[in-house]
């Protein structure tokens, strides 16, 4: 795996010494500390910032479809993560990176747009080298358009951190019976924004005329004031 490269935002990973300290490594169940403390506010940033009127169509700039303190649980060991990719002049080459609580990659990889705008979905595929995340353990996430490949300094990129938990055994059997509503309103009721947005998320993918998957959609969305982007279409779910 290729070293990371993300020059702009390379002194952020200095921060990650703190994760140590904010969040437990013990492995139980989705507790309230747990909540407690994915709200404590870690370094983040939701919308990439750096707009180039000559690069961006839409006046919507790069958004991560996260909580407002750009943090969130998850009881997956393969999360995915849900960006919105503004339309642009040209198709784009992005980059998402996921890194441990040392600095090492866990997962990278990267792809061009079509230059439309949309909601992209990049899911950890997992594998016998290491690609999956560790219960206990937090990890920070970047994700960048790369305007121009020979200097990283203009990349616009989000970045937030995801930190892996246990769960209950009855939302674990309701885990087994498939993607559904009622597993992401359990997903939501024990404050796991990564589980609930995917769940939802296949769920409108696979059934696209479904209202009341569009209004959970909406629901979720307007729950962590992103409500403008409810109408954006799943343009790629990348799970490669």
């Amino acid at each position: 795996m290729r070293s990371v490269n993300l020059p702009q935002i390379i002194t952020a990973a200095c921060l990650l010494s703190l994760f140590a300290f904010c969040f437990s490594s013990e492995t139980k169940q989705v507790l309230a500390e747990d909540v407690s403390q994915a709200r404590e506010g870690l370094p983040g940033r939701r919308v990439g910032g750096g707009t180039r009127s000559d690069m961006f169509v839409s006046e919507t700039p790069l958004v991560a479809l996260v909580p407002n303190n750009n943090q969130g649980l998850t009881s997956s060991a393969t999360p995915t993560f849900f960006f919105y990719v503004p339309k642009t002049q040209k198709p784009q080459i992005v980059e998402f990176v996921l890194i441990d609580e040392n600095e090492r990659p866990v997962y990278e990889r990267q792809f061009t747009t079509d230059g439309k705008s949309g909601v992209v979905g990049i899911k950890i595929p997992g594998s016998e080298s290491g690609e999956t995340l560790e219960v206990g353990k937090t990890y920070r996430w970047y994700f960048a358009i790369i305007p121009d490949r020979e200097n990283r300094r203009s990349d616009i990129y989000v970045t937030g951190s995801i930190k892996r938990v246990a769960v209950n055994q009855d939302l674990e059997n309701k885990l087994n019976q498939g993607a559904s509503l009622d597993l992401a309103d359990s997903y939501q009721a024990n404050n796991l924004w990564y589980d609930a947005i995917a769940t939802i998320a296949e769920l409108r993918r696979s059934r696209p005329a479904d209202t009341a998957i569009a209004t959970k959609w909406e629901q979720l969305l307007n729950s962590v004031n992103l409500q403008k982007l409810a109408q954006e279409p799943l343009v790629e779910y990348n799970k490669q």
